[in-house]
């Protein structure tokens, strides 16, 4: 087992603000099948609650058509570089954070899309795994993603935290026996979480007591 201290980080709404991206590419989509354009806060609420039939909510399909699926891939990765971007203090902090602990991604996106937004924002060579929605069984708030990062990082529950904005990562780390810490600046809310960061600054500080 690793002796270092491992954090997971959900990526969209806790490192990097992307919703605008996300709404602009869903809204594309449904331009082409006819449908009225959704807001973006409509987006974030349904994303980040569990539960959700999302191709429903989005595009009116009982399942993700994979064409459809294919035109958002192809627009979002064009458009979404110059919509994106770091929240404040979120590269210092990554900075600090690697070189104490092991730092990973838990994203309910594919890991070739996470992989792609890290890149872009300068901060992928940070991160020691990155797990997708696409690399297990069952998406957040399910253990799953946690279990094999954990695997990867050869991390013990007591030495693994982590960190997000919904009450999807919130689950996933009570699921999976982790502690947790919600970050308040993201597109979730959370009535129960013991942990709380409102800025990058006291997520920190947060974090530094853990590891």
């Amino acid at each position: 087992m690793s002796t270092k201290a491992s954090i997971i980080f959900d990526m969209d709404g806790t490192l990097i603000d992307s919703s605008a991206a996300m709404t602009n590419s869903v809204n594309y989509v449904r331009h082409s099948l006819g449908l009225e354009p959704i807001g973006q806060k409509y987006l974030e609420y349904h994303i980040n609650q569990p539960d959700q039939h999302l191709p429903k909510i989005f595009y009116n399909t009982e399942a993700y058509d994979p064409d459809h699926r294919a035109l958002f891939k192809e627009h979002y990765m064009q458009n979404s570089p110059s919509m994106i971007a770091l929240y404040p203090d979120v590269m210092a902090m990554l900075q600090l954070l690697s070189q104490k602990a092991h730092l990973a991604i838990a994203t309910n996106a594919s890991d070739f899309f996470a992989r792609h937004m890290l890149e872009k924002m300068g901060i992928l060579d940070y991160f020691s795994a990155i797990v997708g929605a696409n690399n297990v069984a069952e998406p957040k708030p399910s253990p799953l993603m946690v279990h094999h990062l954990m695997q990867l990082l050869e991390s013990e529950p007591s030495k693994t935290i982590l960190v997000g904005d919904s009450i999807k990562d919130e689950g996933a780390a009570k699921n999976a026996g982790i502690a947790f810490i919600f970050a308040g600046w993201g597109y979730g809310t959370s009535e129960t979480a013991e942990r709380r960061a409102g800025n990058i600054h006291e997520l920190l500080a947060l974090l530094n007591t853990f590891i």
